[in-house]
């Protein structure tokens, strides 16, 4: 057979930028690294928060502006970790609870997020004006039309298709081949002006303003509940800046700003997974705030572990006490059937 040689020399060179980036590494580090950490996340968040609602809800004095703060917090944390276990079972055996769970534990993630930054600008904004009750309720109002509004997207795009590369179902977006790029850029530049940089820009404003004004009145020293919530939305902003950093990134990398190549794809697929698990991590350490740096908190906490170490003592001394009466009373019986044996005997 008569075979003809062709030269190939004249086509142009092929680019390894154009061909499809492989991000196994990626899938694989997800499987171990996010089940990890949510689970972490759950365990420790749901116990701390348990405990700050217990201390709060025990404590007898009337509740100040910030006790009321940190109580809806440690609710909106505990909302926020419930959703997890699900996320969770997804990255180890892949999405067994339905389209329904699907949609609504996405939901309960977001929700708590935006809860959080809810409850961060009502109360910024309420301390640095003395707002009247019509006008605290309009500003709820629209911020959680907000929330609401942002959660449409999950109720209708979220699906559960079946994945033949990890042969197992998964709950993600479900766009169209032609509308997935478009609608990806618009969810993460959404979630990153309206879920970050605005309420961060809202909740600056107000409490500089509030720190000049005790600042000049040589106040600053006596707000020690203030200090404690500006250090808890400090601890939330250092958490979740850097997720929304690689969420920005990303949507400059898919409108062209950024050069798009693997190396690059890595990294953000890399960032996003890492920082999420960091910014839910603040959960775990509101709790841990309040115990180092809330000195009522840290009293109160002291004082119920006293009463349940001196409740447990009197328990144990109850079933010690009891433990011995029975050991009389058993004794005493059998001394009794000895000596009625006996007299038996002698009859």
């Amino acid at each position: 057979i008569d075979l003809e040689t062709k030269d190939y020399s004249s086509y142009p060179d092929i680019s390894e930028d154009t061909a499809p980036c492989r991000l196994d590494a990626v899938s694989k580090f997800g499987r171990y690294f996010v089940p990890l950490v949510f689970t972490l996340v759950f365990v420790v968040g749901l116990a701390g928060n348990g405990l700050v609602l217990v201390v709060l809800g025990r404590r007898q004095c009337p509740w100040h502006l910030t006790d009321r703060y940190l109580f809806q917090l440690a609710l909106a944390d505990i909302l926020l970790v419930l959703g997890l276990p699900f996320w969770t079972t997804q990255f180890a055996h892949g999405w067994v609870f339905g389209e329904v769970l699907c949609k609504l534990s996405s939901i309960l993630l977001l929700a708590g997020i935006s809860i959080d930054w809810y409850l961060a600008i009502v109360h910024a904004v309420q301390l640095y004006r003395r707002l009247q009750a019509l006008h605290l309720h309009l500003a709820c109002a629209l911020l959680w039309a907000i929330c609401l509004a942002l959660s449409v997207p999950e109720l209708h795009f979220r699906t559960v298709p079946f994945q033949p590369q990890g042969q197992a179902f998964i709950c993600h977006w479900g766009f169209k081949a032609q509308e997935a790029q478009a609608w990806r850029v618009r969810l993460h530049l959404t979630a990153f002006f309206l879920g970050f940089l605005l309420p961060l820009l809202v909740m600056l404003f107000c409490y500089g303003r509030i720190f000049c004004t005790l600042h000049r009145a040589q106040l600053l020293a006596r707000h020690c509940s203030l200090r404690l919530v500006l250090l808890v939305l400090a601890l939330f902003v250092l958490c979740w800046a850097p997720f929304h950093i690689f969420l920005l990134l990303d949507s400059l990398q898919c409108l062209g700003y950024i050069g798009s190549h693997c190396a690059l794809e890595w990294v953000l697929d890399f960032g996003l997974l890492v920082t999420e698990g960091l910014g839910l991590l603040h959960c775990c350490l509101n709790p841990l705030v309040y115990a180092f740096a809330g000195v009522k908190f840290r009293r109160e906490l002291s004082k119920l572990c006293w009463k349940g170490q001196r409740h447990s003592q009197h328990s144990s001394q109850r079933q010690i006490l009891s433990t011995q009466e029975q050991r009389t009373q058993c004794s005493e019986t059998s001394r009794h059937s000895h000596a009625l044996h006996q007299s038996q005997q002698q009859l």
